[in-house]
């Protein structure tokens, strides 16, 4: 974790916004780091807060100053490729190199260019006192985050947004288009803040700040659809990808300290889980793993799994809380600096405290397989269809061979596959039932994310093209990524995701689409490659759908909401008629638990305008 505080014009004090134990304490409000320090010069200060996790992170200096140069760094930084980079960089792979020395030699070899061919979870910023000048940089998927402010005279940096409230001499308002898209779910963004002036450095990006004039964020890297129009199978790009998701697995284990997973009973945490205790000593007795339970047939693949790997310490949290208590909220509030976009960030919290209680410090997470390497690749079949392999789109479509002709005669009568009917009005159910003013939704141009999907799968010509353009990849991701590091940290936790690895991704988008899908299995690819390491009732599950929660309703909670209460930054935004009929209706249906789980949008608006009352009243005028 680290924030810092640049005078563009070098004579100002930076101290006149805050002091370096002002930054710290909002970097560590549980004194989760194991080493704090602090950098001055006469128009900069720098803050880093340590928590420890692999064997080099013990011999880091924070900050950390490189001695050829004087440029000093800090950052959040683990490093994936530490020995490819000693090899290019004619450097000795020690146990006492660090990563930020390792970014800081690449940064004087490679200049700007040092991102792209760095591998792993990394924000960071390094700082040249002799010209006065930043260079800034945050990991090609967003795992860890990167906010900023910029004006003429200053340059406000941090990796949360908890630093920017307790700034003294700044504006720290709330930005009211931000509120109005947490109030429908999809206020995660790769530039924009809980803050009107505070933004992000979008994943894959780089900003340099000089002494004066304007400043952008430059994309380095971009994913791409490299995938070769073939359309005949061969092992040897199953064995490609195999061995990729297996390094992204082992790139991930080393820690100095215990290791656990989540083990959701699914194909992706599963696969991971089962490589980690190939590679772990003492095999699945060394990996605890933490479940969430409360799907129907969720209880037997969690237990299949640990019972096939060996596992001795599985966790299971049934029945979650899915409205955490308000405690939970304050403090997600105190950490990430607003409240937090994705609700496993909240959801997860038991996990957190298990882990620190037993001293594990790394987190594997199957999260992200979803978007990317291991989708349903439905797309395959338009695919087929608009590059005129129809007799190869009659046999990679599913069902019995009356079904599939029927399918494809039904695409040759309508042009294409049919999209998902949209939501009536237009938009999401949430968008739909919102609670916002009419004028509100006119004014940003809400139209839900649900358009967005339908515009991707129109536009686009291929699978891989498909995915790429969707907002799973582009935005979604980012609300739980920084939500979930950020909460993570606070328990001294390293979350890492081995299916957002950059170069597990570029395998599979560099895969013909003929392996992602055959008939009815969607994640072929990935199936296949892990054939064998798992119980195929896991890995050849046909859907990823569990059953019913079937005890939701008997666990439902009502928000207390005073609608004559809500803060006045709301006031422009909700339309209190809409709250007050919602929480009338909900009222109503209190004993009906089916009536209950249907109604989720009008739930999840509640919640949201709860949320965003605490942190308003709570935190945002006072302070984090």
């Amino acid at each position: 974790m680290f924030a810092g505080i640049i005078m563009r014009d070098s004579r100002a004090d930076p101290r006149d916004h805050a002091g370096a134990e002002t930054l710290l304490a909002a970097l560590t409000p549980y004194d989760q780091a194991d080493r704090t320090g602090a950098w001055q010069s006469d128009g900069a200060l720098l803050v880093q807060a340590l928590t420890w996790n692999t064997p080099e992170s013990k011999h880091e200096t924070v900050p950390e100053v490189c001695a050829d140069t004087g440029r000093v760094i800090v950052g959040w930084i683990r490093l994936d490729n530490r020995a490819e980079l000693c090899v290019q960089l004619g450097l000795e792979l020690r146990a006492d190199l660090t990563d930020p020395q390792l970014v800081l030699a690449a940064h004087r070899a490679w200049g700007e260019v040092c991102p792209d061919r760095i591998e792993g979870d990394f924000s960071f910023l390094i700082y040249d006192p002799a010209r006065h000048t930043a260079f800034c940089a945050r990991d090609a998927l967003g795992v860890r985050p990167f906010f900023y402010h910029l004006s003429r005279e200053l340059f406000v940096f941090a990796s949360t947004a908890a630093v920017y409230p307790v700034l003294r001499r700044f504006d720290a308002a709330p930005s009211r288009e931000w509120m109005a898209r947490f109030l429908i779910g999809e206020s995660a963004d790769g530039m924009n803040t809980a803050y009107a002036q505070v933004k992000k450095l979008p994943p894959a990006h780089i900003l340099s700040v000089a002494r004066e004039g304007a400043a952008e964020p430059v994309r380095y890297f971009g994913f791409e659809d490299s995938a070769p129009q073939i359309w005949r199978r061969d092992a040897r790009r199953v064995d490609a990808y195999r061995d990729a998701f297996h390094r992204a697995v082992e790139a991930r284990l080393r820690s100095a300290w215990r290791i656990g997973a989540e083990n959701s009973g699914g194909i992706d945490s599963a696969t991971i889980i089962a490589h980690a205790v190939g590679q772990l000593p003492g095999g699945g007795a060394n990996l605890p793993c933490f479940s969430l339970c409360h799907m129907e047939r969720e209880p037997g693949y969690i237990l299949d799994l640990a019972m096939h790997c060996g596992i001795k310490d599985n966790y299971v949290l049934a029945r979650p809380a899915y409205q955490p208590e308000t405690e939970i909220y304050e403090r997600a509030n105190r950490v990430l600096g607003y409240p937090p976009e994705h609700n496993h960030a909240l959801l997860h919290v038991p996990f957190f405290e298990r882990c620190q209680a037993a001293g594990i410090r790394t987190l594997l997470s199957g999260f992200g397989g979803d978007e990317i390497v291991t989708s349903q690749a439905e797309f395959l079949t338009r695919e087929l269809f608009l590059a005129g392999r129809y007799a190869q789109l009659l046999n990679e479509l599913p069902g019995n061979m009356a079904t599939r002709a029927a399918r494809a005669v039904a695409m040759f009568g309508t042009g294409l596959p049919k999209t998902r009917r949209t939501v009536p009005g237009g938009g999401t159910p949430r968008l739909a039932r919102t609670i916002l003013r009419r004028e509100v939704i006119e004014d940003y141009g809400l139209t839900g994310h649900h358009e967005a999907n339908v515009a991707a799968y129109r536009q686009a010509r291929t699978l891989n093209g498909h995915l790429l353009a969707k907002p799973a990849i582009r935005t979604a991701l980012i609300g739980r990524l920084e939500g979930c590091s950020l909460m993570a940290g606070s328990y001294r936790i390293d979350y890492r995701w081995p299916m957002l690895d950059r170069a597990l991704i570029a395998r599979f988008l560099a895969t013909p689409s003929i392996e992602k899908r055959h008939r009815q299995w969607g994640r072929y690819l990935h199936r296949r490659a892990c054939n064998g390491t798992v119980p195929d009732q896991i890995l050849w599950k046909e859907r990823k759908e569990m059953g019913r929660i079937r005890y939701f309703g008997r666990d439902r909670r009502l928000p207390a909401i005073d609608v004559d209460a809500i803060p006045a930054a709301l006031d422009d935004i909700v339309d209190r008629g809409a709250v007050l009929a919602q929480v009338e209706m909900l009222n109503s249906i209190f004993d009906d638990g089916d009536l209950w789980l249907a109604k989720a949008p009008e739930r999840n608006n509640l919640r949201a305008l709860t949320t965003l009352d605490i942190w308003l009243n709570n935190h945002w005028h006072r302070g984090i």
